[in-house]
């Protein structure tokens, strides 16, 4: 099976949930609505190389990363967690192999958002321009410090600019044409 070139990291396997070889995954985000949703998860490891035990970095590459698909038969919500049943893990022992290990969704596979509201992913990679028209930078990521989003904005200064993600300050998100318009100077 071919490997999806659109894979969004959404969580990280735990112990195992049970006795029947349910996983326990800690989502990436406190909305794990795609997680739920989802009926089939890529979950990476690391490759083994011949005869030699599996690499251990801190940080692997996800170029690095092997991916197998699962086919998610039940999940569901517990405390701050997902349990879920994979096809073909049936047994506690075999759910603890899966220990570490991140778990992807096709974007493609994402529900559509509705109006007005956006997946982060998507954000990544737009041009921010102000309401004169001067380009701001590329959002590198997105943050939640509690209240609100903040855009990470790169631009030609040393740091990055930091942007709220809320209506006050955001005019128009276009994420097919990679375009954000916000009403912000480059000297704030």
């Amino acid at each position: 099976m071919n490997v999806p070139d659109d894979l969004v990291e959404l969580g990280r396997i735990g112990e195992p949930y049970g006795l029947k070889g349910w996983v326990n995954v800690l989502p990436s985000s406190e909305e794990p609505d795609v997680l739920l949703k989802s009926k089939q998860w890529w979950v990476s490891r690391l490759p083994a190389s011949e005869g030699a035990a599996v690499r251990r970095t801190a940080q692997p590459k996800f170029e690095d990363l092997v991916f197998e698909s699962f086919r998610v038969l039940q999940s569901k919500p517990h405390s701050s967690r997902i349990v879920a049943h994979l096809e073909g893990i049936e047994q506690p022992e075999l759910a603890a192999q899966f220990k570490g290990r991140r778990v992807y969704v096709s974007r493609a596979r994402f529900p559509a958002p509705a109006e007005g509201e956006y997946y982060w992913v998507d954000l990544v990679g737009c041009q921010v321009s102000n309401l004169e028209g001067n380009v701001l930078g590329t959002v590198t990521q997105v943050v939640d410090h509690g209240a609100h989003p903040i855009l990470s904005v790169k631009g030609d200064a040393e740091q990055d600019m930091l942007i709220p993600f809320v209506a006050a300050y955001i005019v128009n998100v276009d994420t097919q044409a990679k375009q954000i318009q916000a009403d912000w100077q480059e000297d704030y």
